[in-house]
């Protein structure tokens, strides 16, 4: 597993999931039955601990694998955005 997959678990499991349910390819409302305030936290504790954002109330329903691979493009695609603005600061 990967280390953002593990920290969704983790932040899942906080909010009361229980750990056998978290397999990567349960989904969040479906599987999960996640509520909107669950849903609101898992959303604010991806944006602090993971410096990502995600959308978690649009109709797709995340598979945590699925959602681990969105953390992990969107978190790389503001890296490649902060690289950049400061390759424009030193110009």
């Amino acid at each position: 597993m990967n280390a953002t997959l593990d920290e969704l678990r983790s932040i899942l499991m906080e909010l009361g999931v229980a750990e056998d349910e978290l397999t990567p390819g349960c989904r969040l409302r479906s599987g999960l039955a996640l509520d909107s305030t669950e849903t609101a936290q898992l959303e604010l504790e991806i944006e602090e601990r993971l410096r990502a954002r995600v959308d978690l109330w649009d109709r797709h329903d995340y598979s945590l694998a699925e959602l681990a691979g969105a953390i992990d493009r969107e978190a790389g695609n503001a890296a490649g955005a902060g690289a950049e603005a400061a390759g424009e600061g030193a110009r």
